[in-house]
């Protein structure tokens, strides 16, 4: 598609929307000026130009429908946009948290897009990351961009004890085995901790998907199983760890973490970490020194699959009570596929447009990219928000005070279970 040979407007309501085409407003197709309030969480001098770029663009390829955009801190969007919604003042489009669209749906405070025909544009998006605007077999939100986790690992440190820096761990027992030989001790007291599940920000919950669980019975994430066989043995592995160096030294190792390039990796304490990919761009800026590479993260098997990794980022929504809400549709769409082409070339985030990637040809980028297929991103459970608490207790009663696994993630269950009948009542 030739997006300087035609305008916008045009191919925004045919081309865009393919084999189920629809038309503006009424009144803008009879030439009245229509003028669309966008939200978005950029304010830095790194992201701001190119979201006015993106903008720019639009507007004057549409000259009828106008976008003005809106900078709101990123602590304050997601209250900040539901407080406009019960106003009944909302901006047309806002960019928000990816993992909280189908919460914000199943409360009604955002606009169902497949009753706007939006079903059409599916495929040109990464069907893990439009499965997260999805509920209840409905389209609520569009991917913008996203991040997938990986190992980073230091390969000097990989060569002073031996280990190849060509042969990164593949499986759990790897990461055991080559801990084994990165850790070092001053006397009693460790200097280096070669691994532990829960350093880096993967998190408990990262490790149970990439054990090819779940911590709900389904995707939909309606139901808990916080205490299911799996959740269990990842708990158990995770407390192994914690066992192997001490709770004390855990917890004291933990604690001397700084930040920047005091950071657990980029100082040296922990040769292996999983980490988001954007911390790529934290190396450059802090250690660009630093000799390390990436790979996807250890399973317990080897075999990379679709919850090995998992991933956030935002969605594109169009807030409940837009006055336009084809029009916003239209932009909405423009800014999550040509926009994106911009934002991945400029800003080297990864994009939920499949074609956006091409614009970027760094070569761990493209490993990131890559890992794209074996990355959950996980939905916001829409009746228990607030599950993690429940099961960050379990996790630090298991690691910090040696509770066992099963009974910590059995309470866990029964305070989840009591979230989601409270959440239920809030939402009949």
């Amino acid at each position: 598609m030739n997006w300087k040979k035609a305008g916008l407007l045009t191919l925004t309501l045919a081309g865009l929307m393919g084999s189920s085409p629809f038309e503006f407003s009424q009144a803008q197709a009879q030439g009245q000026q229509i003028t669309l309030q966008f939200w978005g969480h950029w304010l830095s001098e790194q992201r701001r130009p190119t979201i006015t770029r993106i903008v720019n663009t639009w507007n004057a390829k549409n000259p009828n429908v106008k976008v003005e955009y809106t900078g709101v801190p990123f602590d304050q969007i997601i209250n900040k946009t539901l407080a406009s919604v019960a106003a009944g003042n909302p901006p047309d489009v806002v960019v928000i948290d990816i993992r909280t669209t189908r919460l914000r749906a199943a409360k009604g405070q955002n606009t169902n897009l497949s009753a706007l025909g939006v079903e059409s544009k599916k495929n040109l998006y990464f069907p893990n990351l439009w499965a997260t605007g999805t509920y209840k077999g409905q389209q609520y939100g569009l991917p913008f961009n996203t991040d997938t986790r990986v190992l980073y690992y230091n390969k000097k440190a990989f060569r002073e004890v031996g280990l190849d820096p060509t042969r990164p761990p593949k499986t759990w027992a790897d990461l055991w085995n080559y801990a084994l030989k990165l850790d070092k001790k001053e006397g009693n007291r460790y200097t280096r901790m070669g691994f532990h599940p829960l350093f880096g920000d993967f998190g408990y919950e990262g490790w149970v998907g990439n054990a090819k669980g779940l911590l709900f019975k389904d995707t939909d994430y309606d139901e808990p199983a916080i205490n299911n066989p799996t959740a269990v043995k990842v708990l158990e592995w995770v407390k192994r760890w914690t066992d192997k160096y001490g709770t004390a030294q855990y917890a004291a190792f933990r604690a001397s973490f700084g930040g920047g390039a005091q950071d657990e990796f980029m100082s040296g304490k922990v040769p292996m970490v999983v980490r988001n990919g954007n911390y790529i761009a934290t190396i450059a800026r802090n250690a660009p020194d630093l000799e390390y590479g990436i790979v996807p993260v250890p399973t317990e098997d080897g075999q990379q699959h679709p919850y090995s990794s998992w991933g956030g980022g935002f969605n594109v929504e169009i807030p409940k009570g837009t006055k336009h809400p084809k029009e916003a549709l239209a932009f909405a769409i423009f800014l999550t596929t040509e926009g994106a082409k911009y934002w991945t070339a400029e800003q080297k985030d990864l994009p939920g447009y499949r074609l956006a990637q091409l614009e970027n040809k760094d070569p761990l980028f493209l490993q990131l990219v890559n890992n794209m297929k074996y990355t959950f991103v996980a939905p916001t459970a829409a009746y228990a928000p607030t599950y993690g608490t429940a099961v960050e207790k379990a996790v630090q009663d298991v690691v910090l005070q040696g509770r066992d696994p099963k009974a910590a993630l059995d309470e866990a269950q029964q305070t989840v279970m009591k979230m989601v009948e409270q959440g239920k009542r809030e939402t009949q």
